[in-house]
């Protein structure tokens, strides 16, 4: 647990990342694809988690939508409450789902929630990745759960854009790419009562070049650099980029968390 001292630079952190999401609710749609894929896999494991009737549904980082949607078709009869730290993010998916009954929609900050608690799934897509205190976050959000009910988070792991990192060595460059959990790390976040599990997968992301890379992170709103990070000169960047190639693959790596209390 972070100590009172780290609170304000928490914080401010956290501001800083909505304020991107929000600036990127625009854009969001048309450069996720990532985000569409994970949130499908999510919806799958969601699907087989053999939930009670009417299921009470917490999502945080809703973004637009791509998880909600499949929470509002996969779920059926579920009371579902769509939160986001962006509020513009939160309007851009009540536009979209404001009609779903059932559905209700709230600011908040996944890592921090205020609301209370009996929630039969806790669920978000590729948004714990900005949690400042993943094992913190993930033991208030286990905390909100009802008996039986499950916490299940999609984030992007420490081999995610390894291609980028490698370019950037490759020239002797640092890559100021944020940096993400290992496997290791989730499995040690998950709370010790109940069952958890970490499962991975990839997928693979093909810009046209590295320059639409970086405009379509930009896009959704996740081009936060690692604390500290000094960008790059544009003479350094185009060298990384032509190192990179011409239609370059980039690598997500996707890790699944899921606790369930017995």
């Amino acid at each position: 647990m972070m100590d009172a001292g780290h609170r304000p630079a928490i914080a401010d952190f956290s501001r800083r990342v909505a304020v991107r999401f929000g600036n990127a609710a625009a854009s969001y749609d048309a450069h996720s694809a990532a985000q569409r894929h994970a949130a499908r896999r999510l919806g799958e494991r969601i699907a087989a988690l053999g939930l009670p009737p009417r299921p009470r549904v917490l999502e945080i980082g809703c973004g637009t939508g791509h998880l909600t949607e499949q929470l509002a078709t996969r779920l059926d009869g579920a009371t579902i409450l769509a939160t986001d730290i962006a509020p513009a993010m939160v309007d851009a998916c009540r536009a979209r789902f404001g009609a779903y009954p059932r559905l209700a929609f709230a600011a908040m900050d996944g890592a921090d929630p205020a609301v209370p608690g009996c929630f039969d799934l806790i669920c978000g897509n590729l948004v714990a990745q900005w949690f400042t205190d993943l094992p913190a976050a993930c033991a208030r959000l286990a905390g909100l759960l009802a008996p039986g009910g499950a916490l299940l988070l999609s984030l992007p792991g420490d081999g995610t854009f390894r291609e980028w990192r490698a370019a950037h060595a490759r020239l002797g460059l640092p890559a100021g790419t944020y940096p993400l959990p290992t496997p290791a790390d989730c499995r040690a976040a998950l709370p010790a009562h109940g069952d958890g599990r970490v499962e991975m997968e990839h997928w693979i992301d093909r810009p046209a070049d590295g320059l639409a890379f970086l405009r379509g992170l930009r896009a959704i709103g996740a081009d936060t650099p690692a604390p500290g990070h000094a960008p790059l000169s544009p003479a350094r960047l185009r060298r990384v980029l032509r190192e990179l190639g011409p239609a370059p693959t980039l690598t997500y790596e996707l890790i699944f968390m899921l606790h369930r209390l017995p």
